[in-house]
């Protein structure tokens, strides 16, 4: 597999998975009505797990994908 192809795929899965882990958090604090006191801390734990399940899953496609 080519590395600049990786290094696009990796780049891109992180900018949807920033935009994902906003939209999931608005759609919190909107079902709650109010935001959340400690948003960053809430932020981060969505984004790290949307990223610890995405890049996982990418590098397993990946390298199957090379086979």
């Amino acid at each position: 597999m080519n590395p600049m192809f990786e290094i696009l795929v990796f780049t891109l899965n992180a900018i949807v998975i920033y935009f994902l882990a906003d939209w999931i958090l608005r759609m919190i604090e909107a079902r709650r009505g109010q935001e959340l006191p400690q948003r960053q801390v809430v932020f981060f734990v969505i984004i790290l797990a949307l990223a610890l399940v995405s890049f996982r899953l990418l590098k397993i496609v990946l390298s199957g994908a090379a086979a």
